[in-house]
């Protein structure tokens, strides 16, 4: 019978670390995460395809040159010419999209260090309260 009495104790004791205000508090937590990511990363998205529309134009700009009517004789300088523009362009897409993906870095560890310390207060909140009823339950 002790062991039975033990083990209701335990389930008894099972609303005392439950706190649904808590819980509520934990998924509004994580929706505002959420959003927060979502946002950042929709923004990267954004500013890739801003990049990625740029270099579109700027590459059948360089195509327009090439096929341009000339001399037959000048048609390897233009070739020429179009691969060094083509070469210049990957270039800085490469860098415009690094530095994209580089500030969507730094938001995400901004994000997600916001959201560490909101986990650990919370952490810290719950178990002083659950510290605070089982001591009073202790002395009941």
């Amino acid at each position: 019978m002790t062991a039975q009495n033990e083990f209701a104790k335990m389930f008894g004791a099972i609303p005392n670390l439950c706190n649904p205000d808590l819980a509520k508090g934990g998924m509004a937590s994580v929706a505002e995460y959420n959003s927060k990511i979502g946002d950042v990363a929709l923004e990267a998205a954004e500013k890739s395809n801003d990049v990625m529309a740029d270099t579109t134009k700027k590459a059948l700009g360089n195509m327009r040159d090439l096929a341009a009517a000339r001399d037959p004789s000048a048609y390897g300088q233009a070739f020429a010419g179009f691969m060094q523009a083509q070469m210049e362009l990957a270039q800085s897409t490469t860098a415009a999209l690094f530095e994209v993906a580089q500030g969507a870095g730094e938001q995400m560890g901004s994000v997600s260090a916001g959201a560490a310390e909101k986990a650990e207060a919370t952490v810290n909140k719950t178990t002083n309260a659950a510290a605070k009823r089982k001591t009073a339950s202790a002395t009941a």
